[in-house]
């Protein structure tokens, strides 16, 4: 029997033997019910040991591609052979081509995160064999507690436990609650997070945009389009950074509550405002269960963690346990951040980023407005700031310097004249940098 075993591999030989036996009984090239080589024949021929030759036979026995006979030996199983109808070689898929930007958005500074806690209580977490089971399809509720308690804390919100879902993601989440809702109509705003627009468009719902103005989105166009649904961004928009006055946030909940409609609460970079209070969540302001909140984990720890939460109004949150969906976060991860939480590092971690990215956005601002004539808005929150220059077209010099222009997130593509800063991942020097050479070739 002709088998080529390559010694130098790191691949182990038994493995190489059965991959180079099953391979041929695949193709047809031993025949059903064929004998196989005894072990005794196979080491002389290839110089190996009885045992490596067991393990194979083992291997092909435990898939039913050989099987024994008493005191004769091993046989080709009886199996339909496989047809070859293309080429053996992997296909080569296409996939388009994905921008990166020198200054991205939705990046963290990864020194700030506290890996060596999170390493710990990992390590504590998955030493604990009861959370090899499966555990709540909604959520674990240890981290239910802990985030109910956060939000109450910090953003105002009211509600129970068990109107607290958790998922990977708040995309995953707006899926969910779309199918809850039989995939209604909605207004989002524009400009706006383009993900939105992308999980509706993939579900076939119907959508219409409304203006974000300097105090958030346009009540009177939100009015007028009379949809269902409406999805706002109202502590950061994303990404002008425009802030949602109180009043706006009152007339948009009495506009839900009078007209039985829905509000989805992004609550968007809502731990990083540098100046004054925090303005409360439209859920916390909500009389009449008309606001569906939701946010992430992604900015406060850090972005691959992939867990987010939504809070549901009474009524939503029973259809969810009726149609009996689920969060599809591993419990370990959810234990894990519900310990970092209950210990109150992730409280400690988030006064710590929201001093260190006020400083760099107050250095970063600073200097631009000493040395370049443009007009800057979005940097009393969140991590990143646009940069406006009325009249001017800024999308070629943008696409040079490899930054986020403006009319990727717009859909009327009327923002030419801005470029949209993160300041997450890169440091201060480098940002101001980068910026300065881009506004310098634009001639401002």
């Amino acid at each position: 029997m002709l088998i080529n075993l390559d010694r130098q591999s790191e691949t182990p030989l038994f493995e190489q033997l059965y991959s180079a036996l099953k391979e041929q009984i695949l193709k047809g090239e031993l025949a059903n019910d064929e004998k196989l080589p005894s072990k005794r024949q196979l080491k002389a021929d290839l110089s190996i040991s009885q045992t490596t030759i067991e393990h194979a036979y083992n291997l092909l026995l435990d898939e039913d591609l050989i099987y024994s006979r008493e005191k004769s030996g091993f046989y080709v199983s009886a199996i339909e052979q496989l047809k070859q109808v293309a080429s053996a070689t992997a296909p080569e898929i296409r996939r388009p081509e994905k921008k990166t930007y020198t200054l991205p958005l939705g990046t963290i500074d990864t020194t700030l995160v506290q890996s060596d806690v999170l390493k710990q209580i990992a390590r504590e977490v998955y030493s604990d064999d009861e959370l090899l089971n499966k555990g709540e399809e909604s959520g674990e509720t240890v981290l239910k507690e802990q985030i109910r308690h956060y939000l109450n804390i910090n953003r105002g919100v009211t509600c129970s436990t068990d109107q607290i879902f958790i998922g990977p993601s708040t995309e995953f989440l707006l899926e969910q609650l779309m199918y809850l809702l039989q995939y209604p109509e909605m207004t989002i705003e524009d400009p706006g997070y383009p993900v939105i627009r992308k999980v509706l468009e993939r579900l076939d719902s119907g959508t219409d945009a409304a203006q974000v103005l300097e105090d958030g989105i346009d009540i009177d166009q939100v009015a007028d389009l009379a949809n269902p649904v409406v999805h706002v961004t109202p502590s950061h928009q994303f990404p002008s950074g425009a802030v949602m006055s109180l009043q706006k946030r009152i007339q948009l909940l009495n506009h839900a509550s009078s007209n039985d409609r829905f509000i989805i609460e992004d609550d968007y970079d809502s731990e990083f405002r540098y100046t004054g209070r925090p303005l409360p969540s439209l859920q916390g302001l909500d009389q009449n269960d008309r606001t569906i909140y939701m946010s992430t984990f992604s900015k406060s720890l850090y972005p691959s963690l992939r867990l987010s939460c939504m809070v549901l109004p009474a009524s939503l949150a029973e259809l969810y346990y009726e149609k009996e969906l689920s969060c599809n976060v591993p419990r370990q991860m959810q234990h894990i951040v519900a310990r970092f939480m209950e210990q109150g590092y992730l409280t400690r971690h988030i006064n710590r980023m929201r001093k260190v990215y006020r400083k760099k956005m107050e250095a970063i601002t600073t200097w631009i407005a000493a040395h370049h004539n443009v007009e800057m808005h979005g940097e009393h929150t969140g991590m990143h700031f646009i940069i406006r220059v009325p009249g001017m077209d800024l999308e070629e010099a943008a696409d040079n310097h490899g930054l986020v222009h403006g009319n990727v997130y717009s859909y009327e593509r009327d923002l030419g004249d801005t470029i949209i800063v993160g300041i997450g991942e890169k440091d201060t020097r480098e940002i101001i940098d980068i910026l300065d050479r881009f506004l310098e070739e634009a001639g401002v």
